[in-house]
């Protein structure tokens, strides 16, 4: 499935109630994002960084100060399996 930036965006709407974001850092109320996600890699070594668990998330980026929000796509239903891709047809 492809990302669709759109669609995070509606959702994020949806969990807020329609409530203006204020950005925590600069009280900016201009926000953006991206339109790609991002990957946050997940580790238990300080020493290292290897590729290995992630949690792929979308981004909302405060227009005034730069701060970036992450929200994990799978907790907003935004990520399918394998299995349902092939059930659709998609590969």
């Amino acid at each position: 499935m492809k990302y669709d930036p759109q669609k995070f965006i509606s959702i994020i709407k949806d969990k807020t109630g329609g409530k203006r974001l204020v950005c925590p850092f600069c009280n900016g109320s201009q926000f953006t994002t991206t339109e790609d996600f991002a990957t946050v890699l997940i580790g238990k070594e300080l020493s290292s960084i290897s590729i290995g668990l992630s949690i792929p998330s979308g981004m909302i980026i405060c227009q005034k100060c730069g701060h970036i929000d992450f929200f994990a796509l799978g907790a907003l239903d935004l990520l399918n399996n394998r299995e349902e891709d092939n059930d659709n047809g998609k590969q």
